[in-house]
């Protein structure tokens, strides 16, 4: 139901489920915290978002979707050197992924923005 309610732009549902969801789970599932993440993101919680994000690169640190709604999530928060090196790592470690080569993207445009600032 999350998915469905999520994909409709049901944010609030989506999180409930969600929550609901991650303490029925008889483990920790990563994949639930990116989706409640995700969830967050949309909604523009992005504090939220990124202690979800965390939560799932806790249980698997070699999470390139987990990495890349991460650096999102920071980017919008205005984190852009913490969103650099997120957006890196995501690329890092799936670079033929759709979000491996939107998180290139990422990472160039960050790079400029920062030198910029410099």
């Amino acid at each position: 139901m999350a998915t469905f309610f999520y994909s409709r732009e049901a944010y609030d549902l989506a999180i409930a489920e969600l929550k609901r969801a991650l303490k029925a789970a008889p483990v920790p599932i990563p994949a639930l915290h990116v989706n409640l993440g995700a969830a967050y993101l949309g909604k523009k919680m992005y504090a939220e978002a990124c202690a979800s994000f965390r939560r799932a690169l806790a249980l698997d640190p070699n999470n390139p979707k987990a990495h890349w709604f991460l650096a999102r999530a920071l980017k919008e928060a205005g984190t852009l050197s913490e969103a650099l090196v997120a957006f890196e790592r995501a690329y890092t470690l799936n670079p033929e992924s759709p979000e491996g080569r939107s998180a290139l993207e990422e990472v160039r445009q960050l790079r400029a923005t920062l030198g910029a600032q410099q």
